[in-house]
């Protein structure tokens, strides 16, 4: 089962993610908080990363920057979700190349999701 790492503060589109996402088949790791999800990156494998840029703790800039900088973590895709368009052109410094402005549509995410996955072979093996 393909592991998706989402991290969002808002604990309602936390839940509504980890809901829609866990029924599609995929296994969930949900984090609030950027610290969390760093030390989720460096001990667990991932297949996928959705990540809110405007974190209250740590800016989703620097996961990005985290994950650019270890070639094992460099191959997971990652889908950044910001309210705020003009994080779209930082997130793409780091080389994400798949953007959302919220409100998302979960419909939109969920395809995405689909596509990234099974294009990547599922699971990436990083057990």
């Amino acid at each position: 089962m393909p592991k998706i790492l989402v991290v969002e503060d808002d604990g309602d589109l936390l839940y509504l993610y980890g809901t829609v996402l866990t029924r599609r088949g995929y296994g969930i790791e949900p984090v609030k908080r950027s610290a969390d999800a760093l030390l989720h990156l460096t001990n667990e494998p991932f297949d996928l990363i959705i990540l809110d840029i405007g974190m209250p703790d740590i800016s989703g800039l620097r996961i990005l920057e985290f994950t650019h900088g270890d070639a094992r973590l460099k191959q997971i895709p990652v889908i950044v979700v910001s309210a705020n368009e003009q994080n779209a052109s930082s997130a793409r410094a780091w080389g994400v190349q798949h953007f959302f402005v919220k409100p998302v549509k979960m419909q939109d995410l969920v395809t995405l999701v689909d596509r990234l996955l099974q294009s990547s072979g599922g699971e990436t093996g990083q057990t």
